[in-house]
Order: structure tokens, then C-alpha cells, then sequence
């Protein structure tokens, strides 16, 4: 998730104050329009984003009638409330294909692809006004055209499956989506979209899978797509292992890491030890409650403390999932679900998982009340940091959450799953998850407060089997989660690999042995066996003579 601009006026939030008056840009891969007004931020937000083909991307912002708006190819996306206080006064140019995203006078939120007919209009263009600009680019006599066929997907049960299909030509244009050569038709509570181009086949059922495809017509033609497979998977019947976890903690009246690697809780109460607080109607079992109650000066909360297998360096990969429960109507700001920075959301030097920050916060009249937040920020206060849509969680109900950070240099961003959904998610400031470079900290890891234990912020909540790993989960992984548990039960469980022993050779034949976690152990075969080195600690200075042979174990 970057900040990807096709067309702004202003400067973005990265280290300053943001000056946008609006700004059309890619944030979670979809497109959105977004605009600034009295330190707010309103949005309408796509459901598709660039997908290789040209695509005409409309945004209305209508004062008059109070609403701002977000076209693709002439059909409505979203529509939301505008600001009431209209947009910010800005001094800053209008800049095609990037923006300046803060302090950075380079502008550095660059757009790659091609971009073509920018128009801006001094009123609000209508939706046939839209609707006819679209059709105008193709005239009276094209057929369709596909630019981008379906692409075959796979997904568990009760999961969506989603198939689009992108197509130009003159308009209108007809779609009849198809399994196995027979027509479909809307539902409403499983098949929706039959007739449009994008099929959405919810929730899953293991007799859903098959081959689908589209015809397209309109008055010059018809043409039909590739044929296309889903394939639905069964909900997992025993806990799906999944690699790289290096915590667990199920909160089942204890505080216990089941992994084995010794990553346990202390509970703790205004800093002292002290017994945490446990609820018998987790989603598993038992599930951890935690609170902070600025009026009597009370803190309840879990530290897990400074971790070698929770330090991040650059480049490294994890992911944090866990399910939680806010109370109805939530409200109370943003206290860490899980946090290793002072304070909360968007503080340098660590992550942070928290609820949105809502009115009894900075952001007034409901604008960020009952969502997820979370931000990634190293020392120097480079990364990223997202809210997901309102009200989405702040129902008293279960609600799982899978947060993503991928920081390889290929593939750099960040991704949440909610309920085993990809979920939306609005950049708040920072530019990409990738920037963040080391987030190793001598902080502790805590759950319920952030690393202080000492935030000054009402709040409290459940949390229900937490697990990291130190890589970034696919999204079948992710989904899988949610799936085994909703279904069947099931927690989740994994290996994990140890980090690699790190050999320095010094003069005078010796040799310096670091390693992060674990036991030290030798032998002087390389099949063993292995015996510990009784004492060792990182780092160790040996002198080493004829063949030996080190490894960790826990």
C-alpha cells in the first residue's frame, strides 16, 4: 500500500502538516478520491484498482449536494458524505502522475503507469455527464473488446470468490457470467453481479467449484472470455500449521506460548506484576481481557517483554493475527490491541495494532469511531500507518483481524484481513510499509497498553489467540485461519525456523558465535550428536581447532 498519485493539489502528511485539497490516488489497490477539510479527511473508495488496462477514473466532489463521488469506467463505485466545511486552502500547483507526500520537497509519491485526458471542472459533473464521457471515447461502432480476462482463484468455504473481467467498446455492454456453459442469475445471498462485470459467488460452497467464463455483447458483437476455474477448499479440520510462527498465545486462563520458544505473557497491573484478567466466552476457549481506566489511574494489561524472536530488523518479514472484541458503540480511542512504541498509532520505532482514533480522540464527530488501525514506523519515522473503515469492528461481536507487513523489496506493503476478507484500509500518513528500514527496539512488547504501560487513554477489550510469525502469510494462509476456527474450532499451528548463526574468524584462530535465540550446541561430526555448550551466551569469542560443527536448538 502506497501513495500512488494520478492527481492532487497539496502536499501529503509524511512528516508534516497535510495541505491536500484533494487527491486521486491508489491506496490498498483500488483507486480513491480523497479530499482534506479542517484537519479531516473524507473518501470514496473503489473496489478495483489498475489492472493493466486503460480505465477512466471520475471523482465528483458536490458541496452543493453534500456528497463526493468515485466513477470507473462511468459506474458509480462509492459514494460518501463531503466535507461540510469544504476543502482546505492550499497554495500548492495540481500535480499529475505524483505529490509531494511531505517534508520531501521531491515529489515522491509517483504513479507508475500511463495517464491520459486530465480534465478538471469547476462544478460537479452528474452521473450521465460521466456515464457519457466514458462512452464517448469508443463511438457508435466498436464491438467489445476484452482487455483483461478472469483470472482462476482459490478460496475456502463461507469466503467469497470474486471474477472480473475488463472489456471496452461501445456502450451499453451486457455481461451473462456462466458456470459450465449455464447462464447464472443473481440470488442476492449467494450469486451476485451475474450481469456486470464482476461476479461475486458468496459465501463459498464446496459445490461452487467449476469453470466459469462471460459473454459479452452490445449492439456491434458479441465475444466471450476465457473459461476459468474456482476452486473451493474445505474448512481446515485440524489446525492449519502454517511456518514461521514464533508466537502463540491462545489466553486459555494462562499466559503461556504454546510454540515452545518461551515467548510468555506476565500479566501486570499499573507496572507491577499481577494476574491477568481472563473471559471463559473466547472464540477458542478462554480469551484475555485487558483495560485502562484513565479516571481511577488503573492499567490491566500483558507484557510480553523484549523478545529476540519479536525484533524486526531491515527488511524482515512478520504478521500478527489475533481475534478481538471491542465493546458496542466504541468509542474511547485508540488503545493498543498489541503495540511496541510509546503511545499508540503512528509513533516511531516499532508497530502498533489499536482500534481507529474516535471521538473521545482527535478525530471529532465519528469520523474514525470503530475501526482498526495500525502503523509501522522505524526510528527515523519512515513507514506507513492505516485506518480501516468505520464501525467495523465496534459491534461487541468477535472480529478476526490479520495484519501483513511485507518488506521485501519486490513486493514491499501491507495488508489486513478482516473476518477472512481483505479489508480497506486508508493511509493515514507515511508512504509504504517497505520504507520502514530497522525495527529493532529495546522496548518491550505489550498487549493491552503501549510499551510504557503507561498510556494515558481509556479503553478496554478481549483478545483471543494471538500468533506472529516472521513472515508475511499468504492470503489462503490468512484465510485459513479464520476459516479453522469458524467452522471447525480449530486454532492454527507452525514451525519455525531459528535465525542462522552468524561466524566471525578473529586472529589467533578464533572465532566469534552469535546467534539471537536458542541453545548453543557442538559437535565434531556434522550429523552429531550434539551436545549444549554449557553457559554460552551471544556473543561467543572460542578458539576453535580441527572440525567443529555449531547449531541452535530450543
Amino acid at each position: 500500500m502506497g501513495e500512488t498519485t494520478l492527481i492532487a493539489k497539496g502536499i501529503g502528511a509524511n512528516g508534516t502538516t497535510a495541505t491536500e485539497q484533494f487527491s486521486i490516488e491508489i491506496s490498498g489497490g483500488n483507486y480513491r478520491f480523497f479530499i482534506r477539510s479542517g484537519g479531516n479527511v473524507y473518501e470514496a473508495d473503489a473496489t478495483v484498482g489498475p489492472d493493466g488496462t486503460w480505465q477512466q477514473v471520475v471523482a465528483v466532489d458536490d458541496d452543493v449536494g453534500g456528497n463526493m463521488y468515485i466513477y470507473i469506467n462511468g459506474e458509480l463505485q462509492d459514494s460518501k458524505g463531503a466535507a461540510p466545511g469544504g476543502l482546505n486552502t492550499t497554495t500548492s500547483p495540481v500535480s499529475i502522475g505524483s505529490k509531494r507526500t511531505g517534508n520531501d520537497p521531491n515529489y515522491n509519491g509517483g504513479f507508475t503507469g500511463t495517464i491520459d485526458e486530465v480534465a478538471i471542472y469547476g462544478f460537479a459533473l452528474s452521473a450521465p455527464q460521466v456515464q457519457a464521457h466514458y462512452a464517448a471515447a469508443y463511438g457508435p461502432s466498436l464491438p467489445p473488446t476484452i482487455s483483461k480476462q478472469p483470472s482462476s482463484l482459490t478460496n475456502y468455504v463461507t469466503l467469497p470468490g470474486i471474477f472480473s473481467v475488463g472489456v471496452y467498446g461501445t456502450v451499453p455492454l451486457s455481461y451473462q457470467w456462466k458456470k459450465g456453459g449455464v447462464p447464472l442469475t443473481d440470488d442476492v445471498i449467494h450469486i451476485n453481479g451475474a450481469a456486470t462485470a464482476n461476479l461475486k459467488v458468496s459465501p463459498l460452497v464446496l459445490g461452487d467449484s467449476g469453470n466459469y467464463s462471460v459473454t459479452i455483447t452490445n449492439v456491434n458483437g458479441t465475444t466471450n472470455s476465457a473459461t476459468v476455474t474456482l476452486t473451493v477448499l474445505a474448512a481446515p479440520v485440524t489446525p492449519p500449521a502454517i511456518p514461521g510462527l514464533v508466537l502463540h498465545l491462545p489466553f486459555d486462563n494462562n499466559l503461556t506460548d504454546t510454540t515452545g520458544r518461551g515467548n510468555n505473557g506476565t500479566g501486570k497491573h499499573n507496572g507491577a506484576n499481577a494476574p491477568a484478567s481472563f473471559v471463559g466466552d473466547g472464540v477458542l476457549g478462554a480469551a484475555l481481557h485487558y483495560e485502562t481506566d484513565t479516571n481511577s489511574v488503573s492499567t490491566n494489561y500483558v507484557s510480553l517483554g523484549v523478545r529476540p524472536d519479536l525484533q524486526f530488523g531491515p527488511g524482515v518479514q512478520f504478521s500478527v493475527a489475533y481475534w478481538i472484541r471491542l465493546p458496542l458503540g466504541y468509542n474511547k480511542g485508540d488503545l493498543p490491541f498489541l503495540c511496541n512504541v510509546p503511545n499508540s498509532t503512528f509513533s516511531s520505532g516499532g508497530f502498533t495494532f489499536a482500534p481507529t482514533y474516535g471521538d473521545h480522540g482527535t478525530a471529532s464527530t465519528g469520523t474514525a469511531n470503530g475501526g482498526w488501525g495500525m502503523s509501522v514506523y522505524d526510528f527515523a519515522g519512515s513507514g506507513i500507518g492505516i485506518y480501516g473503515d468505520i464501525h467495523t469492528i465496534d459491534n461487541s461481536q468477535w472480529h478476526h483481524l490479520v495484519h501483513v507487513i511485507d518488506r521485501d523489496p519486490t513486493t514491499a506493503g501491507t495488508v489486513t484481513y478482516l473476518d477472512g476478507k481483505l479489508a480497506r484500509g486508508n493511509r493515514q500518513n507515511g508512504t509504504t510499509a517497505g520504507a520502514a528500514g530497522d525495527l529493532t527496539t529495546t522496548n518491550a512488547t505489550i498487549i493491552g497498553q503501549d510499551s510504557t504501560g503507561a498510556y494515558f487513554e481509556n479503553g478496554s477489550a478481549e483478545i483471543d489467540d494471538l500468533g506472529i510469525w516472521r513472515k508475511a502469510l499468504t492470503p489462503l494462509e490468512a484465510a485459513s485461519i479464520y476459516v479453522a476456527a469458524t467452522v471447525n474450532g480449530q486454532s492454527f499451528a507452525g514451525t519455525a525456523t531459528l535465525p542462522p548463526i552468524s561466524i566471525q574468524t578473529l586472529a589467533g584462530g578464533k572465532v566469534k558465535l552469535t546467534w539471537p535465540v536458542g541453545t548453543l550446541t557442538l559437535a565434531t561430526n556434522v550429523i552429531g550428536p550434539y551436545t549444549d555448550v554449557i553457559g554460552a551466551t551471544s556473543p561467543l569469542t572460542n578458539t576453535v581447532s580441527g572440525a567443529k560443527y555449531y547449531r541452535t536448538r530450543l
